[in-house]
């Protein structure tokens, strides 16, 4: 009983005491100055908008310098300054394809063309060539090299035209006309109507002596002769030119000229030849089995 007075007693006590304390707390309350939360400034979404500060203003106490207005030298030191108005421009390309420069093209002509090429063309038995002499028309006409290499012409006879051009025949016969009295001024032109045949020989179907052709290749000629066997060598053959006493070995292609007066052989193939030694010697014994079969 008695502790339960002491407890009531405190209590009542810290009433009092908390009712005469209320009126000074409301005070200090409405005295305290009222602060409100501002938020800070928004920052610029880029750095060029940033303003600069006041210590950017002034740097030792000087304002800013300005801008300059003249353009500024930043060539190196020791330099001289160069004038670009001074240099050399380069020329002007062309506006169009067809005002470039052309570069001349070199062709280089593969085998001998007789009748494109007379000055390089001799003369040998059997070719046909046509003599025309100017303004005179019974001295003219088509005349065959024979076989000791002459050119039988009318008045004048026999003119020797084995190994010369065309053009040295023009010069042996206009001198031959004037030597002889026939002429005082000749003019003569001499130009092949035929070709002297060349000859083929060898593993070809039909091996022998045809007409030459102008311009005519390795792979013509083995044409004319009804082709390769099937013993040749078919990748290389053998020519001797007129007056030469050995065989070349050529290309079987496009890039073997054949001339006039040629002999052509095809060879047989090396699995063939030994075939042929060894037929006498295989053949009774082939027959032998023949029997016995």
């Amino acid at each position: 009983m008695a502790r339960a007075s002491v407890i009531f007693g405190f209590a009542a006590a810290l009433a009092m005491v908390a009712v005469a304390c209320a009126p000074a707390f409301a005070q200090a309350a409405t005295s305290a100055p009222q602060t409100r939360f501002t938020p800070p400034p928004a920052q610029p979404r880029y750095a060029t908008q940033i303003p600069p500060t006041a210590d950017d203003a002034l740097v030792d106490g000087a304002p800013p310098a300005a801008a300059p207005t003249a353009p500024v030298n930043v060539a190196p030191a020791n330099v001289p300054p160069t004038d670009n108005t001074a240099q050399a421009q380069p020329p002007p390309r062309p506006r169009y394809a067809t005002m470039e420069q052309q570069v001349p093209e070199t062709v280089q002509v593969v085998g001998l063309r007789p009748s494109e090429d007379a000055a390089a063309y001799r003369l040998g038995t059997g070719d046909k060539v046509r003599v025309t002499v100017f303004k005179e028309e019974d001295l003219s006409g088509e005349f065959q090299i024979d076989a000791q290499g002459f050119v039988r012409l009318p008045l004048i006879g026999p003119v020797r035209a084995i190994g010369l051009s065309t053009y040295g025949l023009e010069t042996r016969i206009t001198e031959s006309l004037m030597n002889g009295g026939y002429l005082n001024d000749p003019h003569v032109n001499v130009e092949v109507t035929a070709y002297r045949p060349f000859y083929i020989i060898g593993e070809v179907a039909k091996p022998g002596e045809y007409p030459y052709v102008n311009a005519m290749s390795a792979p013509n000629a083995i044409a004319l002769a009804g082709g390769y066997t099937e013993r040749a060598v078919e990748s290389t053959l053998y020519v001797r030119h007129m007056g030469e006493l050995r065989e070349n070995e050529l290309p079987a292609d496009d890039s073997t000229r054949i001339q006039p007066g040629d002999v052509v052989r095809v060879s047989r193939s090396t699995y063939w030849t030994i075939m042929t030694l060894l037929s006498p010697i295989i053949s009774p014994f082939s027959t032998i089995a023949y029997l016995l079969k």
